[in-house]
C-alpha cells in the first residue's frame, strides 16, 4: 500500500485533540487519508476501531454436514 500523504489528507485538525495534524501520523480509513496530532493519537484511533469493526461482524454462518432432521434426531437422542 502507498505511503498517505498530507496533500490527500481530509481533515486539518485531528478529530481526537483539535490541533493541527502532523504529516508523520496519517492513516487511510475507508479509503480516505486521515490526519492525527501525533501518533498517539492515530493508533488511539486505529485501536477503537479495530475494536468496533470487530464488534459489529455479524455472526458465522454455519453449514451442517447432513440433513437438518437427521441432525435434530442426533441431537435429541444424545
Amino acid at each position: 500500500m502507498i505511503a498517505p500523504r498530507l496533500e490527500d489528507c481530509v481533515n486539518d485538525l485531528c478529530p481526537l485533540t483539535r490541533r493541527p495534524v502532523s504529516p508523520d501520523a496519517l492513516t487511510y480509513y475507508k479509503g480516505k487519508v486521515v490526519g492525527f496530532a501525533d501518533r498517539q493519537a492515530r493508533d488511539t484511533f486505529l485501536a477503537a476501531m479495530l475494536t468496533f469493526e470487530t464488534a459489529i461482524q455479524p455472526p458465522p454462518v454455519v453449514h451442517y454436514s447432513m440433513p437438518l432432521k437427521k441432525r435434530q434426531k442426533e441431537l435429541e437422542a444424545a
